[in-house]
């Protein structure tokens, strides 16, 4: 990868689908690779919506080491695991009944704490702080790579346009029960952790993201919640997407050097 100067937002523009893909599945191999050779796990992070379909390129890829993946979901509907709307679901149905990945390396919602998001909330978090804490004693967890998608709203994770979770600075996982769209019940990571992640990679595909897009790129100072995805140095910040969702940016496209 070629030099990054602190704090920067790397933009890769893709003329298809398919090339998005097979360049996210080389960056996160990479990503993979520094980690464990580093410490020998790779703690990851996923949300759901139109994200799990993209990570095909991993699918019988041989550079995966699945045994040493730590899954986390940045965001997850207070659902039962088994429901349309599980982001946990989706990505299983998309990516994780494909591959070798021990079931217990993924950090599902406890499902016998539903009716309480407090208690559900805090579960989740307890569920980072055995994996964190214990290992990096930070304030916040760093994960090696927290992987996002962006609605239409702007929204990333369970982070909503004017919700007061925007301002959460405490919280590692936080609750709201007033989501803009359904189901309303949610947890999500907060700003602080995404912030601190070593790498947070945005996927955006298609051409109902180009007004969004822009927006969020062009006039970070309207504060959209994508917009706020600010990693702290020396985490760094990328922006996959194809060409059909970029036409109308301004900002600068980085070339993608495998």
């Amino acid at each position: 990868m070629a030099h990054h100067s602190p704090n920067a937002t790397n933009l890769f523009s893709f003329p298809n689908t398919d090339e998005l893909v097979d360049s996210l599945a080389f960056f996160i191999a990479k990503a993979q690779k520094e980690s464990i050779d580093k410490k020998g796990r790779f703690t990851v992070a996923l949300s759901g919506g139109s994200l799990p379909k993209m990570l095909r390129g991993l699918i019988g890829n041989p550079s995966i080491k699945w045994d040493k993946w730590q899954v986390y979901y940045a965001d997850e509907r207070v659902v039962p695991l088994d429901d349309a709307d599980s982001n946990h679901l989706s990505c299983t149905n998309n990516l994780f009944s494909k591959v070798p990945i021990p079931t217990e390396n993924i950090h599902v919602l406890d499902v016998s704490l539903l009716d309480d998001l407090e208690e559900l909330s805090d579960a989740y978090e307890k569920e980072l702080i055995k994996e964190f804490a214990q290992k990096d004693a930070a304030r916040f967890p760093v994960f090696d790579l927290i992987l996002l998608g962006m609605g239409p709203d702007g929204h990333t994770a369970s982070l909503f346009p004017g919700h007061e979770l925007l301002a959460e600075e405490d919280r590692w996982i936080a609750y709201l029960d007033d989501s803009p769209k359904p189901p309303l019940k949610r947890i999500t990571f907060t700003y602080p952790v995404i912030n601190h992640a070593a790498r947070v990679v945005f996927v955006a595909a298609g051409k109902e993201k180009v007004e969004i897009l822009s927006q969020v790129l062009d006039t970070p100072e309207a504060g959209l919640p994508a917009s706020r995805v600010k990693p702290v140095f020396p985490g760094q910040l990328y922006w996959f997407v194809d060409d059909a969702a970029s036409v109308g940016v301004q900002f600068p496209r980085s070339a993608f050097k495998p």
